[in-house]
């Protein structure tokens, strides 16, 4: 959603959307994207946090905190717009602070995905999430960093896009601990033919 988010501040789709629109649009792919965002992360840093080690569990945590601080910002804003229909300076900022955290949380946490997870899903999206943010930061300043289509194009659009590999990854490593979980039917025949051996002997 992250990754599709800047199609709304298009001038033609600021034409046809409304106002109600507008705020359902923002709340739908910025929002509830956010928490998509939180949810996925937690998710990965479960599964691999063993893996990728203190480096990457230190970017885990700053980036989290990145992303609430995203939410929030946001949260403000859309409140501000609905009842004054002007935007906020103090949520402009919180969300550029924000992504100053998190570009640093996602160099740490990518290059450590990338350094000990090996899958190639997992290994493009830690590259491509440690360079994500920086490099849309370089594109949001080079463009004036106003609060358009070319900010949120930088901010959100690579940064959704590792995420993209990286919920691929990880809905196929948890398909494949599910496959070798003990409840799983190819763990119950083993269990069955080692029963039927032992009563055998």
């Amino acid at each position: 959603m992250w990754a599709l988010f800047p199609l709304g501040e298009l001038p033609a789709a600021q034409h046809v959307l409304t106002p109600r629109g507008s705020l359902a649009y923002y709340s739908l792919g910025y929002l509830c994207a956010t928490l998509l965002l939180l949810t996925s992360l937690q998710g990965f840093h479960t599964l691999h946090r063993r893996g990728y080690g203190w480096l990457g569990t230190v970017g885990f945590y700053m980036s989290f905190v990145a992303l609430v601080l995203v939410f929030a910002g946001g949260t403000f804003e859309m409140t501000r717009t609905a009842t004054t229909s002007t935007g906020s300076i103090v949520a402009y900022w919180t969300v550029i602070m924000s992504f100053f955290i998190l570009a640093w949380g996602s160099v740490l946490l990518g290059l450590s995905i990338a350094g000990k997870l090996h899958d190639p899903p997992s290994y493009l999206g830690g590259l491509l999430l440690s360079i994500a943010v920086p490099l849309g930061f370089l594109f949001v300043f080079a463009n004036g960093a106003a609060w358009r289509f070319d900010f949120w194009v930088g901010l959100t659009v690579p940064y959704g896009a590792a995420w993209l590999l990286l919920g691929y990854a990880l809905l196929t490593a948890k398909s494949t601990v599910a496959q070798h979980s003990p409840t799983s039917g190819q763990y119950s025949t083993q269990r069955t033919f080692r029963w039927r051996r032992m009563l055998r002997g």
